[in-house]
């Protein structure tokens, strides 16, 4: 109860305000001589902080280094050609649904899966695509559409 008063005369005596101007009006009320609880209540959240600040670096280092590492493991030279024979016929697919004869779409269309398929990876090339992506990239292939190209494409033919 006792503390309650004292707060509210301390209120009375700090204007209403925020930012930096605030704080340092309030220091000018509050010093930390008057208060040793709350000094030692600032000093235990500064460790806390600290800790807690060193625990959050130590955890970004570490998952920085398993994406290295797993993006280090990038998928094998057959696994590629299996990707290439799903783009394409992926792409045949798609060609055949739209009734699409033109000797063109079939390369367009594998363009435009295979460029996806490195965007959604994030790599410049098949043969960069991580291991641990194989399984999602075979499945994207597999339900990628364009309704908006193939029906541009079959407006041209």
């Amino acid at each position: 109860m006792n503390s309650e008063k004292n707060m509210m005369a301390i209120s009375a005596e700090v204007p209403a305000g925020t930012g930096p101007e605030a704080m340092e009006d309030l220091m000018a009320v509050l010093p930390f001589s008057k208060v040793p609880a709350l000094h030692e209540d600032v000093e235990k959240l500064g460790g806390y902080l600290a800790q807690l600040g060193a625990i959050v670096g130590s955890m970004q280092r570490r998952m920085e280094e398993l994406e290295r590492q797993q993006a280090a493991v990038t998928i094998r030279h057959d696994d590629v050609k299996r990707l290439q024979a799903l783009i394409r016929m992926r792409a045949d697919q798609i060609c055949g649904k739209y009734n699409l004869q033109d000797k063109d779409s079939p390369r367009i269309f594998r363009a435009a899966i295979k460029k996806d398929l490195m965007k959604r990876c994030g790599v410049k090339d098949l043969h960069d695509v991580p291991a641990a992506m194989l399984g999602g990239a075979e499945n994207m292939i597999s339900g990628w559409t364009n309704i908006r190209m193939a029906m541009e494409r079959r407006a041209r033919a």
